[in-house]
């Protein structure tokens, strides 16, 4: 049952209450304000952590990223999947922070393929879980994003993104699939071999693709939401006037 579902039936079923039963209302009022006011409350934070989204999505591409230094290992989950990502032929090549505007440093850990032709490489982030994100730069400058085990979708001109979330292998099978189809029309891809290599893309890549993947969550995540919250509250306050209006017993 979905929120919105479940409020207006409980909104049908403390009309009903007070109507058979004025006496009811004493019970229910308190009820309906505290529903109505969650509701409310659940919609502005999530206003707030879209406005939030927004401001991050525009400064993805200003922002600054520096490789990181020091022999710091990464956490086991992101290790182990570091260790995965060797077995079917990509090797570490670097770790970079990446700073958005004032947030905290966003660890990455850059593999790229051990053997030619090099035109695929991964970036292996912490989102509730470690996420590996396989990357290609077509002939044409199209960028192809294949995330295990999620991520977002985006089909842009710029970027076409969508996550696999069976296995690893599955992942890079079907990204090769994808882009040996674009190289038969749009030429070569770009050979990522080394950090330089991989610095001078990403650059490209920031630019042209910065704060897709956190508008997609905004679109398809957050409005939602927001939207789920607010017919909510507007449930509840309808229901609370309604309430008020009834003539007494």
């Amino acid at each position: 049952m979905t929120m919105p579902l479940a409020y207006a039936i409980g909104a049908v079923v403390a009309l009903i209450l007070v109507i058979l039963d004025g006496r009811s209302l004493a019970t229910v009022l308190p009820i309906v304000v505290t529903a109505a006011s969650i509701a409310t409350a659940g919609a502005i934070v999530l206003l707030w952590r879209r406005a939030s989204l927004v401001r991050a999505a525009a400064e993805m591409r200003g922002a600054e990223t520096v490789v990181a230094t020091g022999s710091e290992p990464p956490p086991d989950d992101v290790a182990a999947l570091i260790g995965d990502l060797r077995r079917i032929g990509f090797d570490l090549i670097a770790a970079t922070d990446t700073v958005v505007g004032r947030r905290q440093a966003i660890r990455v850990w850059i593999l790229a393929e051990s053997a030619e032709p090099a035109t695929t490489w991964v970036e292996v982030t912490i989102a509730q879980v470690p996420i590996a994100a396989l990357l290609s730069r077509a002939g044409d400058g199209r960028f192809l994003e294949t995330s295990f085990p999620g991520g977002a979708t985006i089909d842009q001109p710029a970027l076409f993104a969508h996550p696999v979330d069976t296995s690893l292998d599955d992942a890079l099978h079907e990204h090769r699939a994808i882009l040996t189809e674009w190289t038969s029309q749009a030429g070569a891809p770009l050979a990522v071999r080394t950090l330089d290599d991989y610095r001078q893309v990403e650059a490209e890549m920031r630019e042209r693709t910065g704060g897709m993947r956190i508008t997609s969550y905004i679109e398809h995540i957050v409005n939602p939401a927001i939207r789920r919250w607010a017919t909510c509250a507007a449930i509840g306050v309808v229901t609370l006037l309604a309430l008020i209006l009834l003539p007494g017993p």
